[in-house]
């Protein structure tokens, strides 16, 4: 009896901790968890911001460079008509007008001030190519309303500090604009104290707070910053209520949960099996969609895409990839693609030196110099130049920029170009076009897609192509399906496009055909369905 008693203590004891244990250990990963994802999602707001913020600016600038286009007189009729237009033309320009030797002339707003002698004080900051900036303006209409306002070449335009951080954002989180030459706080939202922020950008948002946490952001084209702060996470202090809830719940939670996840985890593993063993059985076929130059609608180059079918079905690309990614099978499916690609198209490169083709690597490839070390092997011997074999990398390759900073110059030292694929989708990019050496961005279908549309995210398309065009990068937009797309992406100065417009991807032996049938400009509704 005294065995089975304490066995049987044991047993109840032992039960209890397998019980308890899994909660209490859930709660700490629950508790880290929450201030990793409050931490993430408020650099992603940041980045957010500044988008905005960019956009903003990009305005401003454009209405002085459309401003200074005319050649009238200021204050003539003609040249207040054209300040009209040009301030109905810009969403976030309040007025616009002319100045000279420190004294407001003229806007539409305005009317003719030269007659009321109203002085404009000296400028806040210049800027070494000739712009002027005040950032808290006082309006001539009203001494307690200020702004932002911006000159050059005796004209102004006018903003409101709100539109800099008018973001979206039902939490209503707190956002603070920040010049940075001169550490100055020109906008803020509801619930932002300017000197609060200021020190919490000038400690990079390392700030020790109980109850707040910060996140900084920079604008890749202007000296201009975003600080915006956020209440913590709640989960450990409200502990004891989650721990009562889940040892009332535990045991038939986890039954059923452990179950689900048992059939989810065989369903995966399964799945994960059939593509290793269709990798190793060189199954996956590889695509190619041309890539065409606007300038002359020639193709230049195309994109190599992997495709897979099984048992008869086509399985996407978006299921199949992510599942390579999680179980290791990646670097084994990139492999595969550089080895099809090179025996489809090898002799076609070496016979055409200008065209190119473009692999896309995932996170896992670009953390060592494996791939490179790979590539250049396969190149050895081919009279393939290095040129020829472009990379391409998605913007979540680029979150980790000390394991990837190296390999990226590695490969761009060896000769090959390196692409953003689906540009704009993700925040980080901004922040990582000053982190890493880039040659083309290519703007992300969804955005293509807007153009010619009345929607919310209509204007990211021109931001992006503003951007880079500052930044001395090339453009590749993927997706054109229309000729009103191709021709409205010609006239902004995007260089190349890729889509259905001009062919879908093909293999490597139709694209052969089409190569020979498109010399001549041609587009998809002439190319014989792929």
């Amino acid at each position: 009896m005294p065995t089975r008693a304490t066995l049987i203590s044991a047993s109840i004891a032992l039960g209890c901790l397998v019980t308890i244990a899994p909660v209490l250990t859930s709660l700490y990963v629950a508790s880290e968890d929450v201030a990793r994802r409050d931490r993430d999602d408020l650099n992603e707001f940041a980045q957010k911001a500044v988008m905005r913020m960019d956009l903003v600016t990009y305005q401003a600038f454009a209405a002085l460079a459309d401003l200074e286009r005319v050649a009238d007189a200021p204050c003539s009729q003609s040249s207040l008509e054209w300040t009209a237009r040009v301030i109905f033309r810009y969403t976030y320009v309040q007025d616009a007008g002319a100045f000279a030797d420190g004294r407001y002339l003229c806007s539409p707003l305005l009317g003719d001030m030269r007659m009321k002698d109203e002085a404009l004080p000296p400028p806040d900051y210049r800027t070494s190519d000739g712009y002027l900036l005040w950032f808290r303006q006082k309006s001539p209409l009203s001494a307690g309303r200020t702004g932002v306002q911006i000159g050059r070449n005796g004209h102004y335009v006018a903003l409101a500090p709100s539109s800099y951080v008018d973001v979206i954002d039902p939490e209503k989180r707190p956002i603070a604009a920040i010049h940075i030459p001169t550490a100055t706080v020109f906008a803020v939202s509801p619930g932002a104290d300017p000197a609060e922020m200021l020190s919490a950008w000038r400690h990079r948002g390392d700030v020790m707070s109980d109850k707040w946490i910060y996140a900084v952001s920079q604008s890749p084209t202007r000296p201009i910053a975003v600080v915006v702060k956020a209440p913590r996470g709640s989960v450990a202090g409200s502990w004891p209520k989650l721990l009562a809830a889940w040892l009332s719940i535990g045991v038939a939670a986890g039954a059923a949960l452990g179950w689900l996840a048992y059939k989810r985890v065989s369903r995966q593993l399964s799945f994960a099996a059939t593509l290793e063993w269709a990798i190793s059985r060189r199954e996956i076929d590889v695509v190619y969609q041309p890539v065409v130059r606007l300038a002359d609608e020639e193709c230049v180059g195309v994109e190599a895409l992997v495709r897979w079918q099984w048992h008869g079905r086509t399985i996407s690309p978006d299921i199949f990839v992510p599942i390579a990614e999680e179980n290791h099978l990646i670097q084994a499916l990139t492999d595969l693609v550089l080895e099809k690609t090179l025996a489809q198209l090898g002799k076609m490169l070496v016979e055409k030196p200008s065209f190119y083709v473009s692999i896309n690597l995932s996170a896992e490839d670009l953390r060592s110099f494996r791939f490179l070390n790979l590539l250049t092997a396969s190149l050895k011997g081919t009279g393939i130049a290095p040129r020829q074999i472009r990379i391409e990398a998605t913007e979540r390759s680029f979150m980790n920029a000390d394991a990837t900073r190296g390999v990226i110059a590695a490969f761009r030292a060896a000769g090959h170009p390196i692409y953003i694929d689906d540009f704009g989708t993700g925040y980080s990019s901004l922040s990582y076009l000053q982190t890493f050496e880039l040659d083309v961005l290519k703007i992300d279908k969804s955005f293509v897609d807007t153009i010619g549309r009345d929607t919310a995210s209509s204007v990211v398309a021109p931001h992006i192509i503003a951007m880079a065009h500052e930044l001395n990068l090339e453009l590749v937009a993927e997706g054109a399906e229309s000729g009103a797309q191709v021709a409205w992406l010609r006239e902004k100065g995007v260089q190349y496009v890729q889509g259905w417009y001009y062919a879908k991807a093909m293999s490597a032996h139709d694209l052969a055909v089409w190569l020979g049938v498109n010399r001549a400009p041609r587009h998809a509704d002439s190319v014989p369905e792929i």
